[in-house]
């Protein structure tokens, strides 16, 4: 899989040199989902995080007797995934292709086994993983703002 092209749509990618970039194709996979196929549930293993290349993720939660509720939709260069990052490993979110969709799966364990090697890549990776995170919880806090608004 060659990620360069990739590479400047993505701050993770951005953040590696050509050494790590190596590494990251070396433990990834291009990964194809038709609309409404889902990527990932809620609570299963996350052995696995991906970038977008092409297309739409909506990230969903789940209620039961209800239907999906989207919370965030992501597009090309976006990462998919933050709990592979994070013990114990466990996907917070339903993860489902809002269109025709194209990604680049890379293997978390074996990016985490490299992180744990190498202290720069891991604050590297760790910095955009946090960010990402800080990202998305102030998207939703403006959701859930817009939601209980009164009229």
């Amino acid at each position: 899989m060659n990620l360069e092209a990739l590479r400047s749509s993505s701050p993770l990618l951005t953040k590696l040199s050509n050494t790590e970039l190596a590494f990251f194709e070396s433990v990834s996979q291009e990964v194809h989902l038709s609309s409404g196929e889902v990527l990932f549930e809620e609570g299963s293993q996350a052995d696995n995080f991906f970038i977008i290349s092409q297309g739409k993720v909506g990230l969903e939660i789940t209620t039961p007797g209800k239907p999906p509720m989207i919370i965030q939709t992501l597009g090309p260069g976006d990462l998919v995934g933050l709990s592979w990052f994070f013990p114990p490993y466990r996907w917070n979110w339903h993860a489902r292709a809002m269109a025709d969709t194209s990604l680049v799966a890379f293997d978390a364990v074996a990016v985490r086994r490299k992180c744990e090697e190498n202290r720069d890549l891991a604050l590297e990776v760790l910095g955009v993983v946090a960010s990402e995170l800080a990202a998305r919880l102030h998207r939703t806090r403006i959701q859930l703002l817009d939601l209980y608004q009164a009229p």
